[in-house]
């Protein structure tokens, strides 16, 4: 029988009060709407439950508003179109069970929390909304883009990276934006972009910063983020201007980084997404010191279990020794990078220390780690953490652990989370899996 069949008649039989509809099955979402005699709800790619119907009857007042959705396969970004998508169609990658060219009637409910007088604060510090969990990423047009960063004037620009310019605008609903413009065209270009806007639109997550949509016409290639408003951590580790961070605000990033993570690699949907590029460049912050992980034009979709061979790009310090050596990739990789940022959030040091004749963080923080020399590892200008010697210790053994030679010897990001957040019996059980030393001090 057809699934949505067999929905129904255990729906039936069981009496059921609710329906949830798991995102594989959205597809028949009007079968079970108009067959289902009790309440509805739908797992969103988030994995948020969002109410479809709230009534047990086939016949319901519940708000509905209609969307078109383009459909394609998940490895093919539409390019090569010309930017003339309206503003309520929206580009969603789907799974291998649709057509390529076809096109289905999706109804999304908004629930009274999600009109605009309540849209969710990113930053409370400046009041800066997001679109978060509301719409997919959707095509711009090019003159929408021009208009909201005021024709990419340099008051708009916030800065310059190896991809291209950035700018900052606002949209015509109030939606502040970052729109990310490629510098000139190149089939490296054009990789990075595709790969960027198909993780994207499947990653939305609280430390994930969110792909609003995306611009491409003629040699015009445009990202649209939303606008993440207090810089990077970089700037806040290493800036001279900046205030020094205080250690709950580093143990919030590192836990708040790592959570973002676990999501790619855990709880995405379809297989594992491998960032491949993380560092405190690539962390944005708010004014709440909520991280972001952004930039994920290297980023690689695992699927299956066999390792990714690949060329070896990212920058150097954060790469893991088995990337650099063979090119192999895999979440154990991004595991490692974490470790640096770690310590780097520890220790406030740069990679490579020239204030002392090129030191290498590494090199310097193990031993110190190994030796629980932890006064000596923490960041001078935060001064002494007596009150949370504890939140030191798991940190550094974490980041010890992450930045192991072997991927084997590696925790998941689930156990990163689980040792930064304190978990005792956790901790123990993992500390004498990883670092035997430990249970013998």
């Amino acid at each position: 029988m057809p699934t949505k069949k067999i929905v129904l008649q255990e729906a039936i039989n069981c009496k059921a009060d609710w329906v949830i509809i798991d995102r594989q099955l959205r597809k028949d979402l009007k079968f079970y709407l108009k067959h289902i005699p009790c309440k509805v709800a739908l797992i969103q790619d988030s994995l948020s439950v969002e109410p479809l119907r709230l009534s047990n009857s086939t016949n319901t007042d519940v708000i509905e508003q209609k969307f078109s959705y383009s459909v394609s396969k998940p490895v093919e970004v539409p390019l090569d179109e010309q930017d003339n998508a309206s503003a309520d169609q929206f580009v969603v990658s789907c799974g291998s069970d649709f057509d390529s060219t076809s096109s289905i009637e999706v109804y999304r409910t908004f629930p009274n929390h999600h009109k605009s007088s309540d849209v969710p604060v990113l930053c409370s510090g400046c009041g800066i909304t997001t679109a978060l969990y509301i719409k997919e990423s959707m095509r711009f047009r090019y003159s929408e883009i021009q208009a909201a960063t005021s024709d990419f004037s340099k008051e708009q620009l916030l800065g310059e990276g190896g991809y291209g310019h950035v700018y900052r605008g606002r949209l015509k609903d109030g939606q502040v934006i970052a729109a990310k413009v490629r510098k000139e065209a190149s089939r490296q270009g054009d990789n990075e972009f595709r790969s960027e806007v198909y993780v994207l639109s499947f990653a939305r997550h609280r430390n994930i910063i969110m792909l609003l949509g995306y611009c491409n016409i003629e040699n015009h290639n445009i990202l649209v983020y939303e606008y993440i408003c207090n810089k990077s951590l970089y700037w806040h580790l290493f800036s001279k201007s900046g205030d020094v961070l205080e250690w709950h605000k580093r143990r919030a990033i590192a836990i708040g980084t790592a959570k973002g993570l676990r999501f790619l690699h855990e709880e995405c949907r379809g297989c594992p997404i491998v960032h491949r590029d993380l560092r405190p460049s690539n962390i944005l912050l708010t004014h709440d010191f909520i991280p972001m992980i952004g930039d994920f034009g290297l980023a690689k979709w695992k699927t299956g279990n066999d390792a990714i061979h690949t060329r070896v790009v990212g920058t150097l310090g954060y790469l893991a020794p088995e990337y650099v050596e063979s090119g192999i990739v895999s979440v154990r990789t991004d595991v490692y990078a974490y470790g640096v940022v770690l310590l780097q959030l520890i220790s406030g040091r740069k990679i490579i220390d020239n204030k002392r004749q090129g030191e290498f963080l590494l090199q310097w923080a193990e031993p110190l780690i190994e030796k629980l020399a932890l006064h000596q590892l923490i960041d001078p200008r935060i001064g002494e953490v007596d009150d949370n010697t504890y939140e030191l210790y798991n940190m550094a053994r974490t980041a010890y652990m992450c930045v192991r030679r072997s991927p084997e010897m590696r925790p998941s990001m689930g156990e990163v989370v689980r040792l930064l957040e304190g978990e005792s019996g956790y901790i123990q059980g993992l500390a004498e899996q990883f670092v035997p030393h430990y249970a013998q001090r």
